[in-house]
């Protein structure tokens, strides 16, 4: 059987397709396996870069700024409320039914506020938390960005917090190269 010139001009050319896929595969394949041996992990302890930096110090200054008179004011109004309550023990016995409830419930009430003002103050998403995130955010940027920096010129493709690291050899430790880079003694 005699094939067209046509159906066989595809079938040569789907041949010549076929083989040079074959053969990219295999000259792509080493170079592939090559790559993932050149990956490199280092490691880093971002909590210590974190402290020893002097405007983790600054920020914790400002941060307690704002947090201890909060924190006077939190105490004024617990020790309030305990007050409250102690008077409301020892008037207890000798008030009507209705005057006990009306305290009990003017003391829930003061006590929703203590409790309230410990949130909203101290709380997640508080003052003092969000404080504290605009503080730390910039330094843990520069912190991030001079890991960046040493990982890209010491060529390492991942680098992990030791935190999270269960081995790892000295070598691969940026912590100091950063901490060099950032100006921390």
């Amino acid at each position: 059987m005699k094939m067209m010139p046509c159906a066989e001009r595809m079938i040569s050319f789907s041949r010549r397709i076929v083989m040079a896929m074959i053969l990219s595969i295999l000259l792509a394949s080493p170079a592939a396996f090559a790559a993932q041996n050149a990956e490199r992990t280092g490691i880093v302890d971002f909590g210590k870069i974190m402290q020893q930096m002097p405007e983790t110090k600054q920020a914790e200054t400002t941060l307690q700024a704002t947090a201890v008179p909060l924190q006077k004011e939190f105490e004024r109004l617990k020790l309030d409320f305990e007050k409250a309550v102690t008077a409301y023990k020892q008037q207890a016995p000798s008030m009507t039914k209705a005057a006990r409830d009306l305290k009990e419930k003017e003391l829930n009430v003061k006590g929703q506020a203590v409790q309230k003002y410990q949130q909203d103050k101290f709380g997640r998403g508080g003052v003092v938390d969000k404080k504290e995130q605009e503080l730390i955010a910039p330094i843990r940027l520069k912190a991030l960005g001079a890991v960046q920096s040493i990982a890209q010129k010491e060529g390492f493709t991942l680098v992990l917090d030791k935190s999270v690291m269960i081995y790892g050899a000295a070598e691969q430790d940026l912590t100091f190269k950063v901490m060099n880079q950032l100006n921390i003694k």
